[in-house]
């Protein structure tokens, strides 16, 4: 005997049926904002930091051993108006960082030459060595450290970040073949 259901228990079913499907559809999106693929990831091994309207992408050093090496990163001027790269230098040992990376060591010297004013134009993407002229060196920073630098502007304030150093080949520094193992 088949099962008849009158209009108003009908509707009481469809209604529910129709709530335990916008419960589940709720509840597979809640995740919110919280959610792993809303949170920031940088598949490069450089450092990415902000000021303002100014924003620094994948800056690292490419150094030999022997700690001389080259500044590399792409600056994009996302702000209203144009802005100058004024100085990249080494900043001190206990400066906080905004990007919360491994403090340099305190030995560690660093030096950077052939640095001087880079203008950064509106919505352009400026890349670190430039295409004319001569690179910024590095001198001191060996690869697997970390170094601290502060990025100075004419119009953004400052960035103190620290800034992985890699070897020339763009590869992290691996144990040598000659080093002892542990058994």
């Amino acid at each position: 005997m088949p099962i008849t259901l009158s209009s108003q228990a009908f509707r009481r079913t469809a209604l529910t049926a129709a709530a335990v499907t916008l419960s589940i559809t709720v509840t597979a999106c809640s995740a919110g904002f919280s959610a792993q693929t809303y949170q920031p990831y940088q598949a490069a091994e450089g450092t990415n930091a902000s000021s303002g309207g100014i924003d620094i992408r994948n800056m690292l050093v490419l150094a030999s051993e022997d700690g001389k090496g080259e500044l590399h990163s792409a600056i994009v001027n996302n702000s209203q108006s144009d802005d100058t790269l004024v100085s990249i230098e080494s900043a001190p040992a206990d400066a906080p960082v905004q990007n919360g990376s491994v403090p340099q060591d305190a030995e560690q010297k660093v030096t950077f030459g052939n640095v001087r004013p880079l203008t950064l134009k509106i919505g352009q993407l400026t890349t670190l060595p430039p295409a004319t002229g001569a690179p910024i060196t590095v001198t001191g920073g060996k690869p697997g450290n970390m170094i601290k630098v502060t990025i100075t502007f004419g119009k953004a304030a400052p960035i103190t970040t620290s800034v992985p150093v890699l070897t020339e080949d763009h590869y992290s520094p691996s144990p040598r073949q000659d080093a002892e193992h542990e058994g």
